[in-house]
């Protein structure tokens, strides 16, 4: 790079002011010339600088960096070093944008290619002598070098940051999940970049079979994620920000958000929403679409923690309706609900399951002969509540 520097003071500041005049006025068609030839022979710059928004910004930087290497033209011997931090910043966007590198650098030659046709065309028009394009030539070759150069710099640059940062981010994730020691934890939350959270939200994800890999861009570049990964996790701790796009997930993909915690408490919070993940390939957790909240599902978690237990809950305290069978047995289940949860009289009940009082009054009186006392007893209306929700989770147990 020095020998760059070099150049660049030995050839641009030697050539005459003459020429900067002559190309000044043309800065704007050069630039949009440039953008043209870009759009044309490059492919992933086709789209964005074929119209649009996308096509007037590239004009205008275009138009910046022509005007700032003109500007180079007769003065001192200064090396420029924002140009080379401009192409390094062209290498960083480029990655973060989903450019390769190869394609970045064919911008740089295609645009160089064609300024210094421009330039040749200008100089000659004014009458500028032989010298004066063997210096505008060399100059330009130089320029090339160096800022293909820089870009691949900046692009080497950002794509170790990325792939730093996702390994620290990992690490993270593997201790928190992991039930490190606290002061593991804060460790790795500060070498992770991250601001040390008061509290966090585990992400369970789950892939089915050929669903498609996890789309790029859903989630921040600051949330450690590994969405394939064993476990396949994120951690955050704004999820209601930092997790609105989950909601396009492709199909076959499901997300659960763990309740907010301590970070030391992390596991805790990924296990309830692993748990949540597995309930909803059984069909047994409803979610309007591919992201589950736990906190939308805090009952159907708590009654299904352990399936083995509120079976059993289920089957022994519901026992006096095991006689019944169809729907004689889901009339007098659901008018058992209504009552343990309510207390309401005949007429209350009536109105909140749309019955006449009268139905109702044959029903409680069916349910006073299998349950007696059973139903004034607050503990064991809790039991029958209990079970009466896991049965309408877990219909196997009726």
């Amino acid at each position: 790079m020095r020998g760059s520097a070099a150049s660049d003071s030995s050839v641009w500041s030697r050539l005459p002011p003459e020429l900067g005049v002559a190309v000044r006025p043309r800065i704007p068609e050069i630039a949009r010339a440039c953008v043209d030839a870009i759009a044309a022979e490059i492919p992933e710059y086709s789209a964005r600088f074929g119209a649009g928004p996308g096509r007037a910004t590239a004009i205008e930087l275009a138009r910046r960096g022509i005007e700032r290497d003109v500007d180079r033209v007769g003065t001192p011997a200064l090396w420029q070093a924002d140009r080379l931090a401009e192409f390094r910043g062209h290498g960083r966007e480029a990655f973060h944008n989903g450019v390769s590198r190869e394609a970045v650098q064919a911008a740089v030659r295609v645009s160089s290619r064609v300024t210094w046709r421009w330039i040749a065309d200008i100089a000659r028009e004014a009458g500028l002598s032989g010298d004066v394009l063997y210096g505008a030539a060399e100059g330009m070759f130089a320029d090339v070098e160096t800022s293909m150069a820089a870009v691949a710099e900046g692009y080497s640059a950002a794509e170790a940051a990325v792939s730093g940062t996702g390994e620290r981010h990992r690490r993270l994730l593997r201790a928190l999940l992991g039930g490190r020691a606290p002061a593991d934890v804060d460790g790795l939350l500060a070498a992770s970049g991250l601001p040390v959270p008061e509290r966090l939200a585990a992400v369970a994800f789950r892939a089915l079979p050929g669903a498609p890999e996890f789309p790029p861009g859903l989630l921040p570049e600051h949330v450690p994620a590994d969405p394939a990964g064993d476990p396949p996790a994120a951690l955050t701790p704004a999820p209601d920000i930092d997790l609105i796009d989950l909601t396009g997930l492709p199909p076959g993909w499901t997300a659960a958000v763990g309740p907010l915690v301590p970070p030391v408490e992390a596991p805790e919070s990924f296990r309830v929403a692993r748990r949540a993940v597995d309930l909803a390939a059984r069909g047994l957790l409803d979610a309007p679409g591919p992201v589950i909240w736990c906190r939308d599902h805090v009952t159907t978690l708590l009654l299904l923690a352990d399936e083995f237990l509120v079976g059993q809950l289920a089957s022994t305290t519901l026992a006096p309706l095991s006689g019944l069978t169809g729907r004689r047995r889901e009339q007098l289940a659901e008018t058992l609900l209504a009552l343990v949860r309510t207390r309401g009289s005949a007429p209350e009940l009536g109105r909140l399951l749309d019955l006449h009082p009268q139905t109702i009054r044959a029903r409680l009186k069916k349910l006073g002969e299998l349950f007696g006392a059973r139903l004034d007893d607050p503990a064991e209306r809790l039991r029958l509540e209990l079970a009466l929700l896991a049965e309408r989770v877990l219909p196997d147990q009726g």
